[in-house]
This record gives C-alpha cells, structure tokens and sequence, in this order.
C-alpha cells in the first residue's frame, strides 16, 4: 500500500483540517494517511511529561494536543491509518525528544526546522544566503548523526521556504562536500529520505531535487517516504506521481513505517 506520509490535522497548532476529511480524501486518491503531527519544543518543560493526558500545552512550543491525539486518534488507526509525529531535531531537547519518540506511534519524521536553535527565517535575512545554506547543511548532518530515534529525514527543501533568497543555492553542484555528508550520514545510518512534494509543480524545484536523491543513492541510500506536508485537503497526496518517477529514476524503494518497523510500499 502507499501512503502519504506527512500530513498534519486540525490537533497541530497550524491546521484545522479534520481527520476523517484527510482520511477520505486519501482514500479516493487510493493512497493511506499516517499523520505527522507537529512535536517542536522550543521551551523548557523540565518535569513535565508532554505524553500525559493533564499535561499543559506550553508557551511558544509548537506541538500536537497529546489529549486529543490520543484519544480522538487511536480509534480510527487501521492498516491504511497510522499515526506518527515530527519532530525538529535538536541537541538542546534531545532526551526529551527521545522520550516522546518512544510512544505508541507508527513513524517518525526528524526535521531541521531551526539552525543552531535559530529561526531559518530571521537567519535567512541577516545572513549571506550562501552562508546560512552551507551552515543548514551542516547542522542537519549534526543532527543526523546524533539523533537517533526518527525514521525519516523531512523536507530537504524546507530551509527555501522560509529564508529568502536561499533557493538559488540548494543546488547539489554548489555544495557538494555538506550534501555528501548529509546523505552518507542517513544512508550508514539506513534512515529513510523524504521526497517532500509542498514544492513540486515547480519544475524549477523538481529539476534541483532530482540531483539530491540520485546522489543517495549513489552513496547507497536505499529508501524513501513520499508525503505532502499537508495542512489543507488541497495539498493531500499532490504531484505523488512525479515522486514516485523521481523514486524510480533515482534508483530508490519507497517504503514507510507501521509500528515502527520500515515497510515496503
């Protein structure tokens, strides 16, 4: 079966979109849901179990309702239906990170959504846009290397959304040496790589993608989660049909993750 296998609902902070309008919508488009719900700390919650059904959403964390999730959730889970959570990858909140991932979920997505603990949009302002996108690089293969508890890294492309001017420079052929790192960290490591298609319809985007994940596998990458990183039914399993070509062109197995364990799509 293939899924789209990052998608937020209406328990994100960002998202309002219910889960049974995901759920059919995927359905209609043949294609299974595993919800990736937002889990970024960003405060200290020392004490604090975020997993707990009492546990207070804190201020400028960016995260799921644990409460609703689980429970709202839980009883729509079925072979097409899992449930999952994405993370920003992050030293300062590694334990407890680490703690939350150990929960009963299906995949997990790791995700630079920060550089350094520093915002990617103020940085992409007051930085040169070759210098931010060298350091973006570098910190995810950090984080990669000590981060070990998520399935697939997410959205390769993310930092081009939000710092301006950056786009022009992820491009494999301007930074070969960190891309190299980068991918040969997640493929010694056997983690999955997303192809995110938030950007796709682009063939801008697609032509600066493709390089990326034919390099990969090249470094012996194996496989790939397709999602949407969709918040509105709009964007639910969009241009998954090129994916799936970049997939194959580029040499790699689509896969995604049920309780955990890595499944062949």
């Amino acid at each position: 079966m293939h899924f789209d296998a990052h998608v937020h609902s209406a328990v994100s902070p960002d998202s309002d979109m219910p889960a049974d309008v995901a759920i059919n919508t995927l359905k209609r488009k043949g294609l299974g849901v595993i919800f990736t719900e937002h889990c970024d700390f960003m405060t200290q919650t020392e004490g604090k179990d975020p997993t707990a059904t009492d546990a207070p959403r804190i201020a400028n964390d960016f995260i799921v309702n644990f409460e609703r999730y689980h429970a709202e959730y839980r009883p729509l889970r079925s072979d097409s239906v899992l449930m999952g959570l994405e993370f920003t990858l992050s030293a300062a909140f590694l334990p407890l990170n680490t703690k939350t991932s150990e929960g009963d979920y299906d995949f997990i997505v790791g995700a630079v959504h920060t550089v350094d603990g520093l915002d990617l949009y103020h940085e992409g302002k007051n930085r040169n846009a070759q210098d931010i996108t060298r350091r973006y690089l570098t910190y995810a293969k950090e984080m990669v290397e000590l981060c070990g508890f998520f399935d697939s890294f997410a959205h390769i492309d993310y930092i081009c959304r939000y710092a301006p001017r950056v786009t022009h420079w992820l491009r494999y052929e301007e930074f070969p040496e960190e891309f190299d790192a980068l991918l040969k960290a997640l493929a010694e490591r056997e983690k999955a790589f997303e192809i995110n298609t938030a950007r796709f319809g682009d063939a801008n985007v697609e032509r600066a993608l493709f390089p990326i994940y034919r390099r990969f596998a090249q470094l012996g990458g194996k496989f790939v989660t397709i999602g949407s990183d969709a918040h509105r039914p709009q964007g639910l399993g969009r241009h998954f049909d090129k994916a799936n070509r970049m997939t194959n062109e580029a040499g790699l197995t689509p896969v995604y993750y049920k309780e955990r364990k890595r499944v062949v799509a």
